[in-house]
């Protein structure tokens, strides 16, 4: 892979798993369970980048590798979560999940030559995006993600901090 920033993203891209897993795996089912200012809990951020793995990372890389610019339809993020079921999974099935098909992924994208990452293809609402333009998006979206889920770990124990509440 000739571009140190794509290695560099693959790194982010592969450590999602682990780092939420450190985040939340030793904590109650009432704190991951619990919905956050955005309507998302700890567990729904997990469930929904699993959910994304096929429709936003592999149906859209696989069609871009065999055939010349093919149309990317858009993704209906919240479509796709409520279809997937994987709300009701508990959370260590998510994070184990998780973990196994983002290693898969990871693997796959690293297997693949370096020409493959400039390979495009025509998204339904961002034009001509790239398969590297994709992968850096998915690290994206996961370190955003990542962020969510400390906001909402954090929001709790800064109602709890007293005087230090000064501090920021």
């Amino acid at each position: 892979m000739g571009d140190p920033l794509l290695s560099q993203t693959l790194d982010v891209f592969a450590s999602t798993p682990a780092a939420l897993r450190s985040l939340l795996a030793h904590l109650p089912d009432a704190v991951t369970s619990a919905a956050g200012d955005e309507g998302w809990s700890p567990k729904d951020v997990v469930a929904h980048l699993l959910s994304l793995n096929g429709p936003t990372l592999l149906d859209r890389i696989r069609p871009i590798l065999e055939r010349d610019e093919p149309a990317i339809p858009s993704v209906d993020e919240m479509a796709t979560l409520e279809a997937s079921g994987l709300r009701l999974l508990p959370l260590q099935v998510l994070l184990d999940d998780f973990a196994r098909v983002r290693a898969d992924a990871v693997a796959w994208l690293r297997g693949l030559p370096p020409d493959a990452f400039s390979r495009a293809g025509l998204h339904s609402v961002a034009g001509r995006v790239t398969v590297a333009d994709l992968v850096h998006h998915k690290a994206w979206h996961d370190l955003l993600h990542v962020q969510q889920v400390c906001r909402m770990l954090a929001g709790p124990l800064d109602e709890r901090r007293g005087a230090m509440r000064m501090f920021s």
